[in-house]
């Protein structure tokens, strides 16, 4: 598995009025198509995807995200950037926490809209594609809290990803 990968599968949780292709969801994420065949491949391979229903295994996902991905793919708080907010710093888990505005982890993004210390971002270009997308800001900010929160962070990122791969 890949960073990637994970990218890519939150994106196609995400929203769209139109079925997907390999070249619109590379352009979305700012990675070739090949690069996007590849991730697809590698979780169908790992039963993170169905090939015949075209999207994420929603359970699958779940259980990965909350149990594996922090010692998979683990984030720890760097230096102070500039960026966009994530984990308990963005929706929908600032609401939940009190924390000063240069404390509210971010990743990485020269003309993002905060300061605080970096997480690294699960592809190079999550935060850009972040940026563009809403839905898939939400589902990034609630991924890094599972990589790099305390308990009660990834508790309550736990339960609201849940709730939006329910729906």
């Amino acid at each position: 598995m890949k960073g990637q990968d994970i990218l890519v599968m939150l994106k196609l949780l995400c929203p769209t009025e139109a079925p997907w292709t390999y070249a619109e969801l590379a352009h979305q994420l700012g990675m070739s198509a090949s690069e996007v065949h590849a991730a697809v491949r590698r979780c169908e391979e790992a039963g993170l995807y169905n090939p015949h229903t075209r999207e994420p295994q929603r359970e699958a996902l779940r259980e990965f995200l909350v149990h594996g991905l922090r010692y998979v793919f683990p984030a720890r708080p760097g230096p102070l950037v500039q960026g966009l907010p994530t984990s308990y710093a963005a929706p929908p888990l600032n609401r939940s926490f009190r924390f000063e505005a240069a404390e509210g982890p971010v990743m990485p993004l020269p003309q993002g809209p905060a300061r605080g210390p970096e997480i690294q971002p699960l592809f190079r270009s999550a935060p850009q594609a972040a940026a563009r997308d809403e839905h898939l800001h939400r589902l990034l900010a609630l991924v890094d809290a599972l990589r790099s929160g305390r308990a009660r962070e990834r508790k309550l990122a736990e339960q609201a990803l849940s709730g939006l791969l329910a729906s």
